[in-house]
C-alpha cells in the first residue's frame, strides 16, 4: 500500500476539499492502465492507496497534488506491545549495523504519547543496531498512528506539489518544445489547470517533430488526467510574407502580435481561461517591457508569465530538476527576426504595422492532435516520409481543390484532411496509402492516423513530388 500526502488541498473548505481529493484520485487511477478497481480511503490529510502495482513508485512522483508518497504496511493494534512487536518483527534487520531513528505521528485517542511509542520501539530494535542517530540515521523509521490503525514506513519521497490538474480550469499554452515553454506550462499546471498546447511550425516537418518530443516530455510526465490538445499551425507562409514585405519593421513582434490573437481566438473558442508564455523581462527584444505591454494591450485574455523574473540559468536549471530538460535541439528561429527587430515599440506603432498583415491570411493549415496520438505522429513524420509513391499507393492529394485542378500527380484522389477518420473505416488494407500537401503537415497527420489504424501510409509534399516530376519529364 501506498500513504499519499497533500498540503494545500488541506487548506480549502470542505466542499472544495472534497472535490479535489477526488480529482487527486482520479489522476491516479488515469495513469495506471486497467487499474480502475484501484481501492482507496482518505483521512486526516492523507490517501491510502491498496495496490501492489510497481508502476505506482514510478507515477506518483509526478501527480500534481501529491506533496509526498510512502510505501508503507498497514495493521491494527489492541495495545502498545503489538505495535513494537510487528515494528520489531519488520525491522530488526533493516537497522542492523545502522544508525536508526523512530519518528512517531499519531491522532486519536490513546493511553501513550508518541514520545512513549518512540522510545518502546527504539528499546526494542537498539540491540541489533549500530545506535541511535536522531539527526543523520542511515536507516529511519516512520510510524504513523491513527485510532486503531498503525502504518510503518522507510521514506518519504517528494511529490511535485500543487494543486490536482483540472482543479482551477483550462489555458492554452504557447509551445515551441524549447526550454522556457515547458517549464512555464508546467508551472501553470501545477497549479491545477489543464494546459493545451499552440505550435507554429516555421519548418515543418523537423521543427514539429522536435516540438512533440518536447510535449511527449512534459504531457507523458505530468498530464495524468488529462488528455491535452496540440494546435499545430503553418506559419510558413507568414513569415515569407512579412520577411519579404519591403516596407515591414518589428518582425519579431508582428509574428508574436498574431501568435496572440490566434491564441486568444482558440480561448474564446475552446473555453480557455488564460494565455500562458514563457516569456522573461529581457531575455530577447520582444520581451522588453514596453514591448510586453504594446504586445498585450488589444488582447482580453489573462497572459501568465510563470517566467517574468527567471533569468536562462534559473530556467535550464529548473527544467533539468523537473525532468523536462531536452538535449536534442532544433534551435532558435531567432535569427529569421534579427533584421529590424522592435526596441520598446509604442502600440500605436505596432498596431499600424500588424494590420498589413491580417490574421486570417497568415496562419492555415491547423492540425489538432490529441496527447495519445502524439507517439503515432512521431512515428508518421520519422518513419513515413519518403521521396517516391510505392507501389500499389492509392494517392491521396489533401490541397485545396483549386491547387488540386492546377497540378496534381495523375490518378490522386482530392480529399479535405477532415475525411480521413472516415477514410480509415472503410479503406483497402492490401494498399498502400501515399499522402501530400504543400508543405507537409496535413499529409504527415493523414499518414500518422492511417498509420494508427493499421495502414501502410506514407507522405510527402508538394515541393518534393514536383521535383520528382520534374526529372521524369
Amino acid at each position: 500500500m501506498f500513504i499519499v500526502r497533500y498540503s494545500e488541498i488541506g487548506l480549502k473548505g470542505n466542499k472544495t476539499r472534497r472535490i479535489m481529493e477526488k480529482l487527486l484520485v482520479e489522476n491516479i487511477i488515469s495513469a495506471l492502465p486497467g487499474s480502475s478497481n484501484l481501492k482507496y480511503k482518505k483521512s486526516d490529510g492523507r490517501i491510502y492507496l491498496y495496490s501492489d502495482n510497481p508502476e505506482l513508485m514510478n507515477i506518483l512522483p509526478y501527480i500534481f497534488g501529491i506533496k509526498s508518497f510512502s510505501p508503507a504496511n498497514e495493521y491494527t493494534f489492541n495495545d502498545v506491545k503489538d505495535i513494537v512487536y510487528r515494528c520489531k518483527e519488520k525491522y530488526t534487520d533493516y537497522v542492523k549495523n545502522r544508525t536508526f531513528a523512530v519518528r512517531v505521528t499519531r491522532k486519536g485517542t490513546h493511553n501513550f504519547t508518541s514520545k512513549d511509542l518512540e522510545i518502546a520501539i527504539g528499546n526494542a530494535l537498539y540491540e541489533n543496531s549500530a545506535g541511535v542517530d536522531l539527526e543523520n540515521s542511515s536507516a529511519p523509521l516512520y510510524i504513523e498512528v491513527r485510532d486503531k490503525n498503525f502504518y510503518t514506513f522507510t521514506e518519504k519521497i517528494e511529490g511535485p506539489g500543487g494543486l490536482p490538474l483540472k482543479s482551477e480550469g483550462k489555458a492554452i499554452s504557447l509551445f515551441s518544445g524549447g526550454i522556457d515553454s515547458p517549464v512555464a506550462t508546467f508551472m501553470v499546471m501545477k497549479r491545477g489547470m489543464a494546459t493545451d498546447l499552440l505550435f507554429c511550425s516555421l519548418a515543418h516537418p523537423s521543427d514539429t517533430l522536435y516540438m512533440l518530443k518536447s510535449a511527449r516530455n512534459l504531457l507523458f510526465k505530468y498530464s495524468h488526467g488529462y488528455n491535452s490538445n496540440i494546435f499545430i499551425l503553418d506559419g510558413t507562409s507568414m513569415i515569407t510574407e512579412i520577411l519579404h514585405n519591403p516596407e515591414q519593421k518589428y518582425a519579431n513582434l508582428i509574428f508574436k502580435e498574431l501568435l496572440y490573437s490566434y491564441a486568444e481566438n482558440l480561448c474564446h473558442e475552446n473555453d480557455y481561461d488564460a494565455i500562458i508564455t514563457g516569456e522573461s523581462i529581457g531575455q530577447v527584444s520582444s520581451q522588453i517591457p514596453k514591448n510586453l505591454k504594446s504586445l498585450s494591450q488589444d488582447i482580453r485574455m489573462p497572459i501568465f508569465r510563470p517566467l517574468i523574473g527567471f533569468d536562462k540559468e534559473e530556467t535550464i536549471n529548473y527544467s533539468r530538476a523537473k525532468g523536462l530538460y531536452m538535449e536534442e535541439s532544433i534551435g532558435e528561429f531567432c535569427s529569421l527576426f534579427s533584421k529590424n527587430p522592435g526596441i520598446n515599440t509604442a502600440y500605436r506603432d505596432l498596431k499600424s504595422e500588424t494590420e498589413k498583415f491580417p490574421l486570417e491570411k497568415n496562419f492555415h493549415e491547423i492540425i489538432t492532435i490529441k496527447k495519445d496520438q502524439i507517439d503515432g505522429y512521431i512515428n508518421s513524420i520519422q518513419s513515413s516520409k519518403v521521396d517516391s509513391i510505392p507501389d500499389n499507393s492509392i494517392i491521396i492529394d489533401l490541397r485545396g481543390n483549386d491547387d488540386y485542378m492546377k497540378w496534381h500527380i495523375p490518378g490522386a484522389l482530392n480529399m479535405p484532411v477532415g475525411e480521413i477518420d472516415s477514410l480509415a473505416l472503410s479503406a483497402n488494407r492490401d494498399k498502400n496509402y501515399f499522402f501530400y500537401c504543400k508543405k507537409g503537415l496535413n499529409s504527415a497527420y493523414a499518414a500518422s492516423i492511417m498509420t494508427s489504424k493499421g495502414y501502410r501510409s506514407y507522405y510527402s509534399t508538394e515541393k518534393d513530388l514536383k521535383k520528382i516530376d520534374a526529372i521524369k519529364n
